[in-house]
């Protein structure tokens, strides 16, 4: 009797295994596809100064912007964003294949103006006459057009010098087409040539996206997973330094590692996403990317185990699925725990997976050639950092307070006696220059080892770290690989103590926090010596939160206290000044 196959529809399988931690986690959908969804559109500081510079060249009057990037680095991304960005009046003809010959690129462009070309006249002279002729008439309505070609490493140094002589078609004052290349590293190279000297004399703005920082890498993950519907934190600290150092802080590499270490914690009914986790997942990619490397020439044994181990694959996948969607606490089967054990040990997978599609088998080949060793430190933590007390006695001194000897116990329960508060946050550097106070950062080296280290000043290309005989001034990217954005600041409550004041609060704090917000302009709180928090008061508190950027919702707590400190400019409360 023949046996049925294990599935009628293994492409099936496969779907049902995507959907097993979504479901655990509570996420609406798998949140690390390596597709790019512009519902989870993410620009880093740099993708946004990319995006910049693309916006800036749809305004100029001809010549080339030049955007590259390493693969996976986010150069659709940013390609994807400037097309919904579009300033008034540019026309944008998109390639993204231009691997072509003369003709066919010509041919392409036409097409994507709608520029419409009889069968007999395909010829260049014709086709970039024609084009002249689009330019001379979009010209004439005010209209900008761009020419974008994506993967432009590919274009052959021909093609590339009929592109440079559409940049001829001009007025006596202006020239008629803006050209944007995006490609790999080696479209920079590729212009360096002899022959393409010209063209590189016409690049009127450069940049190249590098990867992720340690703090941006961090971000990126919760980033993404708060667009999928979850606010607490899935991973770890330590995992997110383990995904950044594995990856590289390549975004593409980023998802395939987070994608596979969450279906690790969801399979070992592991709450959070830890540091050993990753490690297995990124084994398991590795050994992806060696079996496909492998080819054709294996041997027949070879090829029978591995249809075996996507047999695996795709029944982990679906039984997985069936018993989270049946029963509370699932057991989990052992050749399941052979994957992704609940032991931090490290054991090696039993078999490599089946072969990927091809975006993500170069994103998987370019994760195997990694290593798991972090990049050497540009900072160095012995003698830049502190333990957690030591920082905080040096952070206190800029409120005035000498803490003694606090033992073990927490700094933050002492300083309450100087009438102080501790806050902490996720924000970045974006969040410290919001909240403007001297912060206490915790930077994480390769190992996970932990060190303390004092803002206290802070520009956008220098830091200044409070010492405690002196200061150090550094560069901030010195400081990026090492820290995840978590920062920890002190600040001055209302005088009563409260950190929070909201609907049914009265007395004194209620007339303090009326009376700082009668000195903000075009504010009023109403009576200001009503002790009542009233409608009239929450809506004041609303629309300031509105104004400032914090979240709406009427109750003045820690961070709408701080930042209105700041607005009404109160005496004597350190600031995070500018570096000298």
């Amino acid at each position: 009797m023949r046996a049925e196959p294990l599935f009628s529809n293994p492409g099936m399988a496969v779907a049902e295994s995507c959907t097993v931690y979504p479901q655990y986690f509570g996420l609406k959908e798998p949140t690390f596809s390596i597709t790019p969804d512009p519902q989870y559109l993410f620009l880093s500081e740099q993708h946004r100064e990319a995006l910049a510079h693309l916006l800036y060249g749809a305004g100029e009057s001809g010549g080339f912007v030049l955007l590259t990037g390493e693969v996976g680095t986010g150069k659709t991304t940013v390609c994807r964003a400037f097309l919904e960005q579009l300033p008034d009046g540019v026309d944008v003809a998109l390639i993204l294949n231009p691997a072509m010959t003369v003709t066919e690129l010509l041919r392409a462009v036409c097409q994507e103006f709608h520029i419409a070309v009889p069968e007999e006249e395909r010829t260049v002279k014709r086709l970039v006459d024609r084009i002249n002729e689009y330019l001379l008439e979009a010209h004439a309505n005010g209209r900008r057009p761009v020419l974008m070609i994506d993967e432009a490493q590919n274009l052959r140094p021909k093609v590339l010098e009929q592109i440079r002589l559409l940049t001829n078609l001009e007025t006596t004052k202006h020239k008629l087409l803006q050209i944007f290349l995006v490609g790999q590293p080696e479209l920079r190279t590729l212009l360096q040539r002899e022959g393409l000297r010209q063209l590189n004399q016409r690049i009127t703005a450069r940049y190249h996206l590098r990867p992720f920082h340690a703090r941006e890498t961090a971000e990126y993950v919760r980033h993404r997973i708060a667009v999928a519907g979850v606010e607490r934190q899935l991973f770890t600290p330590a995992a997110l330094r383990r995904i950044h150092a594995l990856s590289g802080g390549v975004p593409r590499l980023i998802n395939i590692l987070c994608d596979r270490s969450l279906l690790g914690a969801c399979v070992t009914r592991s709450p959070l996403v830890t540091k050993q986790i990753v490690t297995k997942a990124a084994h398991e990619v590795k050994d992806a990317a060696a079996w496909k490397k492998g080819g054709a020439g294996r041997t027949a044994a070879r090829t029978t185990a591995v249809a075996a181990a996507l047999v695996l694959a795709l029944a982990a996948g679906w039984l997985t699925h069936a018993w989270l969607a049946r029963m509370e606490d699932p057991p989990i089967p052992d050749f399941l725990a052979r994957w992704f054990p609940p032991s931090p040990d490290l054991v090696e997978p039993v078999e490599p997976e089946p072969e990927v599609e091809t975006e993500e088998a170069e994103a998987v080949v370019a994760l195997a050639g990694l290593t798991e060793e972090a990049p050497d430190n540009p900072v160095d933590l012995d003698e830049l950092t502190m333990d957690r007390t030591l920082a905080m006695k040096v952070l206190l001194r800029r409120w005035g307070v000498e803490l003694g000897d606090v033992g073990e116990a927490d700094p933050c329960e002492r300083v309450a006696s100087f009438g102080l508060r501790c806050e902490y946050d996720q924000g970045g550097w974006k969040g410290l220059r919001f909240f403007d106070r001297p912060a206490l950062l915790r930077l994480q080296d390769a190992e996970g080892n932990d060190g303390y280290a004092v803002l206290g000043a802070l520009d956008k290309e220098r830091v200044t770290l409070d010492q405690p005989d002196g200061d150090a001034l550094l560069p901030v990217s010195s400081i990026d690989d090492q820290w995840l954005g978590e920062y920890l600041v002190v600040w001055q409550p209302p005088p009563t103590g409260h950190s929070v004041i909201g609907p049914g609060a009265s007395g004194e704090s209620v007339r303090w926090l009326r009376k700082l917000l009668s000195q903000v302009p075009d504010l009023s709180s109403g009576n200001t010596d009503s002790g009542f928090f009233d409608d009239g008061l929450r809506d004041s508190v609303r629309r300031f939160q509105e104004r400032e950027g914090l979240k709406i919702d009427g109750i003045a707590g820690p961070r709408t206290l701080i930042r209105l400190h700041n607005i009404v400019a109160m005496p004597e409360l350190p600031r995070l000044i500018s570096v000298p």
